[in-house]
């Protein structure tokens, strides 16, 4: 049994490692000029119908944001309050990435106006699809919105387990 725990904590430490060091780049330009992303504080922002493109060590695509709605639907079982439930659509698009691209909610941090975090809610949504080289797909997500605002901001993670966001929409409806 230790053996097994042993290889399996390794093997994360190895995912890690590799992840964390996966050089993406954003920029909403596609001549290939790059912002830096090591610098959050200076990092440009970018609204709804933006096109952002990342690169990374395995080649490059984009994300882009295309509209957020609210829905009263519920989830009967969800113990989450959720004074109002928000709906992101997202596209995006693999340019020219080696492995298949998919994006889902773990690769998103979203806060409210008052920069808390935000949950995500179990109502219907369209998970995002994997998707080879010059392939598109879109994709929603749900989240709990417990104020009275219609401002979010969306931090963007190329890989989950960077400590810096690769980009971040600010987001108004």
């Amino acid at each position: 049994m230790k053996k097994i725990s042993m290889i399996i904590i390794c093997f994360v430490m190895m995912f890690t490692l590799v992840g964390c060091d996966s050089g993406a780049e954003t920029s909403n330009n596609p001549s290939g000029t790059s912002e830096n992303s090591s610098t959050e504080n200076t990092k440009k922002s970018y609204g709804l119908n933006e096109d952002v493109y990342i690169t990374n060590s395995s080649g490059e695509y984009k994300l882009k944001i295309t509209g957020i709605s609210e829905t009263s639907d519920r989830n009967e079982f969800s113990d989450k309050v959720a004074n109002r439930v928000i709906i992101i659509s997202y596209e995006y698009e693999n340019i020219s990435l080696e492995d298949d691209l998919s994006i889902d909610d773990w690769n998103f941090k979203i806060y409210d106006k008052d920069n808390n975090v935000m949950e995500t809610y179990p109502v219907d949504t369209k998970y995002g699809d994997s998707i080879g080289q010059g392939r598109k797909a879109t994709a929603t997500v749900a989240y709990a919105l417990n104020n009275d605002s219609n401002y979010i901001e969306v931090e963007y993670y190329d890989n989950m387990f960077n400590s810096k966001s690769d980009c971040v929409f600010k987001l108004e409806w």
